[in-house]
């Protein structure tokens, strides 16, 4: 028997590459990823939601800024957002600490495993 649909998973994530994987893996495990191209699409979902998740990239964090991730957790306190980051990227360390202080769930760094990024979902529906 083939399990429903889980919670939708949210990718505002930057580079391709990283999206392709994140949205392969999470389809495969019969969650239902969409990716969002823009920080206000991504608030327009959220909007009356009680729970979602969020993936972002170290890219996106830079290309759009942690002060608008803040707004997503005031759209949805209960959201759990997640940093993907590179360590090819000299600054993330500084953007994993702005991450955790604005409250995201977790930041995984690359090389990530799929049992790491399926465990961010698994038990949040």
């Amino acid at each position: 028997m083939i399990s429903p649909k889980r919670t939708s998973s949210l990718l505002l994530i930057s580079n391709n590459e990283i999206c392709d994987y994140i949205y392969s893996l999470l389809e495969e495990a019969n969650y239902t990823p969409i990716v969002i191209s823009t920080p206000s699409d991504v608030l327009q979902y959220l909007k009356g939601k009680h729970h979602g998740i969020v993936f972002l990239d170290c890219e996106s964090v830079i290309n759009f800024g942690l002060g608008v991730f803040s707004k997503f957790k005031v759209a949805c306190p209960s959201c759990r957002l997640i940093l993907i980051c590179n360590k090819a990227h000299k600054e993330h360390r500084e953007i994993i600490r702005e991450a955790v202080d604005i409250g995201f769930y977790a930041c995984l760094l690359a090389p990530y495993e799929d049992w790491e990024v399926l465990t961010m979902v698994r038990f949040y529906r």
